[in-house]
């Protein structure tokens, strides 16, 4: 089809006010910076009226696309398979893994009916059961089971509950004889979950006391006045409190809190034995935190708890890994960037740190975990590649496990139990669980438990490679590029870039129904270059893409376009960029404090607010955010396009912005919700860049 016919300058009309923030800059001292929409920082009628008129706006111009309900219901017939996750054993004797069957809003939890792990040699099983069903909560799949824990008695389940994608959750407990489930329902059964409700609770696990008295969670303060609107405020005052099970919240027992650093955030662990509550303290996205300790033979959980600050300095990320009486196993990037697994003995009167599994210069370690009570399992991730490893207590490498495959690995168990699962996925595998035996004779251990049917895509069709390419400081950077078999590497492919580039999050090898949908129908590369901020390759990696360096994360992005054009891969002029997230209000670690003077002076020349260009041609842009989306807050995307509509009205090709209502930052997204904006983003590429639907042979 030819691309979508554009009309300039019919944007609905946006409200100019003359505000003005005042920053001070080393370098020039006072400056003023116009902010001429900070009114759509408010949850107001103004706003509401004016996110209700882009919307639909942009739906006008979205549905100018004759493809767009052909390539949704494509999108939705290649999602429409089997998805499940690793099985873990909880302590009420049951397996419990979530499933969707397809196209179900959310996924659901199941368990086996019995002891034994359920077999799905003939794809289904009679042994299982569902436990937990959230597609139960509405009607529209907006409620979604955010965070839970079994309780080490097994007769408890703590569950909280996110609406509309919100990152704030509601705890609820309810016994493991009592499911939410269709047949219970049948049944006659009513929601029996107990009277306990926790509210405002964020960026929280639930950990259970060994006794099953009670769990700790982390809460943020009532808001002032109830809403269920556009998000704007930031949160502040965290507090980590304990709930005795079958009271009141506003019994819930302080166990700590710091009103002289109100950003900071708190979370905790409880040791395998139960002897010791580990305390973390996070001030950023950065990857440091304190670590206190306290003995909880000496201790009752509450706020006369004495703590021992083992690591009182933000000065790396420390994190337990497993125990066995005073030794403690831990994860750290203390002078090892690549990260190591050390022991810190608590039975000395001052801790002693040693060494246990060296840093490996080559490669991340990723993930490790603690097995069969004598075993580290290890993740090392090798140039964006996930190896699996066994290592002994002592340190020793004792075998590679699946060195055949190339993708992420998402580890699955618990400490003491002789087994654990892995998910294998990638570019072009869906998704194997595989399990691991210690039971089992040597040879026989490593088997697949579960593989993945996919009904619509064949994922055979389509081919990754990775290659490495030179970016503006001479720094080398790994891409990979994914194409259907049937699209040529002869400079005349469209091609959709994605990158991410932050907080040290390493974007790995994915498998995405939409995006292959995409790529099949209109002959679409996919490249993914493994920019500097994330952790592919350890801390140094992340900090080379932060702050006054944020620089090389863009200069890494525009380069492995110009390698994909140079080299031939795709087509000049056809290269469609991509990114989501990356944002938010604990921003500061990576993007630096425009309250501080130094760093105003190395964010406000990146800020894409106050940077559009006046003398170019802007490509055709939609930005996509969702009303409820508390994390990275909403107003940035509407400033960012009401600026772009403002500045470039005449502009050639659309500036629009998609604002999804009941939604979140993408967490707890219903299946449909992300189907129709697969739909809306590829379909957009497609009506920008003139794309010819290929009928399938």
């Amino acid at each position: 089809m030819s691309s979508t016919p554009w009309i300039p300058n019919v944007y609905p009309p946006t409200r100019r006010s003359d505000h003005v923030d005042i920053y001070k800059s080393a370098k020039k001292g006072q400056v003023r910076v116009s902010d001429p929409y900070q009114w759509l920082e408010e949850d107001s009628e103004e706003t509401d009226k004016w996110t209700t008129a882009q919307e639909v706006f942009t739906r006008t111009y979205l549905d100018k696309n004759a493809d767009r309900q052909r390539l949704e219901d494509d999108i939705r017939v290649n999602m429409d398979y089997a998805k499940f996750t690793s099985p873990v054993l909880y302590d009420d004797g049951r397996w419990y893994w979530f499933y969707n069957s397809g196209l179900q809003h959310q996924a659901v939890l199941y368990r086996s009916k019995g002891k034994n792990l359920p077999s799905f040699s003939q794809g289904t099983s009679s042994e299982q059961e569902v436990f937990f069903d959230p597609n139960l909560l509405t009607t529209d799949g907006t409620a979604a089971l955010s965070i839970y824990d079994f309780s080490d008695c097994g007769k408890y389940f703590a569950y909280g509950i996110s609406y509309s994608g919100s990152d704030f959750s509601t705890i609820f407990v309810r016994s493991t004889d009592s499911p939410l489930s269709e047949a219970s329902k049948a049944a006659g059964k009513e929601d029996d979950r107990f009277a306990d409700v926790i509210e405002h609770v964020k960026f929280s696990s639930i950990k259970w006391s060994k006794d099953s008295k009670g769990f700790l969670y982390q809460r943020y303060p009532a808001p002032k006045e109830a809403k269920d609107g556009i998000e704007t405020g930031g949160d502040v005052d965290a507090t980590l409190y304990y709930h005795k099970l079958g009271t009141n919240q506003s019994e819930d027992i302080l166990v700590h809190s710091d009103k002289t650093n109100p950003e900071w955030m708190f979370s905790v662990e409880i040791t395998k034995d139960s002897n010791y509550l580990a305390l973390y303290t996070a001030k950023d996205t950065s990857r440091k935190n304190l670590m206190w300790i306290a003995d909880l033979k000496e201790n009752e959980i509450g706020p006369n708890m004495k703590w021992r600050k083992v690591v009182d300095e933000f000065e790396s990320e420390y994190h337990i890994i497993a125990n066995e009486g005073p030794i403690l196993y831990l994860r750290t990037n203390a002078d090892a960037p690549q990260y190591k697994v050390i022991t810190i003995d608590l039975s000395k009167d001052k801790p002693v740190f040693a060494d246990l599994i060296p840093e490996d210069k080559g490669a991340n370690l990723a993930d490790v975990d603690f097995v069969n009570g004598d075993t580290f399992l290890v993740v090392y991730k090798r140039n964006v590649k996930d190896e699996l490893y066994l290592y002994s207590k002592t340190g020793k490498q004792l075998t590679r496990l699946a060195s055949d495959f190339v993708g992420a690995a998402s580890l699955a168990s618990r400490q003491n139990q002789p087994h654990f699962f892995v998910s294998l996925t990638g570019f072009n595998t869906p998704g194997t669980v595989a399990r691991y035996d210690f039971t089992a004779p040597e040879g026989q251990r490593w088997s697949i438990y579960r593989t993945t049917d996919i009904k619509g895509l064949n994922p055979d069709d389509f081919e990754a490679k990775q290659v490495w390419y030179e970016s503006k400081d001479g720094t080398k950077v790994p891409m990979f590029i994914v194409r259907h078999k049937s699209t040529p590497f002869d400079g005349t492919a469209p091609a959709l870039q994605y990158g991410y580039g932050g907080f040290s999050i390493s974007i790995n090898p994915f498998f995405s129904p939409s995006i292959l949908t995409f790529m099949q129908t209109y002959g679409v590369v996919l490249a993914v270059p493994n920019i500097r901020g994330g952790s592919e390759f350890g801390e140094e990696w992340h900090l080379a893409g932060t702050r006054e360096r944020k620089g090389n994360v863009f200069d890494d992005f525009v380069a492995a376009t110009e390698h994909l054009v140079k080299n031939k891969y795709v087509a000049p002029g056809k290269v469609a960029i991509n990114g989501g997230s990356n944002g938010g209000k604990a921003w500061a670690s990576d993007y630096g404090d425009p309250d501080q003077p130094a760093d105003f002076d190395f964010i406000y020349p990146l800020s894409p607010l106050h940077n559009v260009p006046t003398d170019k041609v802007l490509p055709p842009t939609i930005l996509l955010t969702a009303d409820h989306d508390d994390r990275v807050v909403p107003m940035h995307s509407f400033k960012h396009a009401a600026t772009l509509q403002h500045t470039l009205p005449k502009n050639p090709h659309p500036l629009l912005i998609r604002i999804d209502k009941k939604s979140g930052h993408g967490a707890g997204k219903s299946t449909e919700k992300r189907i129709k904006e697969a739909a809306d983003k590829w379909g957009f590429v497609a009506q920008s860049l003139g794309l010819v639907w290929r009928e399938r042979k």
